[in-house]
């Protein structure tokens, strides 16, 4: 008898070549990426990373003693260049602050009345102004200032209520000025009381014999801040 097996068409054929499918193995977080990534190595990957690391650090300690010296040097570089650069601001500000020396004619006589004496000052005060007026100019020329310089006005210093100096107090010989060569100067309005500003100077004046000294100063007219450079003696410095 011939037997006739049949198959139904929706059976699936198996053959023997058929693959079988891959395990799927998802990949971590970023925590144990590292970790996922040596396991999947072949071992000649392994030694290669290791020989690699070591080599790193290697490397990094035969070059960490020459990094520490070089920034030793670039630091040391900064200072002697912070030193250079303080040293030369000193030498400047010393010879810009270098007295200047006048008499004025103006010296009342002996017996001189009190008006007299007072005029007398007023006179050496003139003169002194006219002085710095003088080297104010002279500097705007040669390109230390800007100009113009307008005129020069002293006041006593330091400041006090009274605001009265040895020039109106005879029984003061000499007295300490903080003068403003002029460069501008307000009115005074509704908005404001007015002022002026210029380059500052200090003075000092010894009445008797019409002798003065005069400083020109950086910023204020008061003592620098700066303990190499404090305002000379000759000027009123202390």
């Amino acid at each position: 008898m011939l037997v006739l097996a049949l198959r139904r068409a929706d059976t699936p054929k198996v053959g023997h070549g058929d693959p079988k499918p891959d395990r799927y193995e998802p990949i971590p977080g970023f925590t144990e990426l590292p970790q996922w990534l040596w396991r999947r190595m072949g071992r000649g990957t392994r030694i290669a990373v290791g020989v690699f690391v070591l080599a790193v650090i290697a490397l990094t300690a035969a070059l960490a003693p020459a990094i520490q010296q070089s920034k030793e040097e670039r630091a040391a570089t900064e200072r002697r260049e912070r030193a250079a650069a303080h040293a030369k601001l000193i030498r400047t500000l010393k010879a810009e602050q270098r007295p200047r020396f006048a008499r004025s004619a103006a010296v009342a006589p002996a017996g001189a009345t009190d008006e007299q004496r007072l005029a007398a000052r007023a006179q050496v005060m003139g003169d002194l102004a006219a002085s710095i007026l003088a080297d104010a100019r002279r500097r705007v020329r040669r390109g230390d200032f800007e100009g113009p310089i307008r005129r020069v006005s002293c006041t006593p210093f330091p400041r006090s209520v009274e605001g009265v100096g040895a020039d109106e107090d005879l029984s003061r010989r000499l007295g300490r000025y903080a003068c403003v060569a002029v460069t501008a100067e307000f009115a005074r309005s509704d908005e404001s009381i007015g002022g002026e500003i210029g380059h500052p100077y200090r003075a000092l004046a010894r009445f008797e014999s019409g002798r003065y000294a005069f400083c020109k100063v950086f910023g204020r007219p008061d003592p620098t801040t700066l303990r190499e450079v404090g305002l000379p003696r000759p000027c009123g410095g202390r």
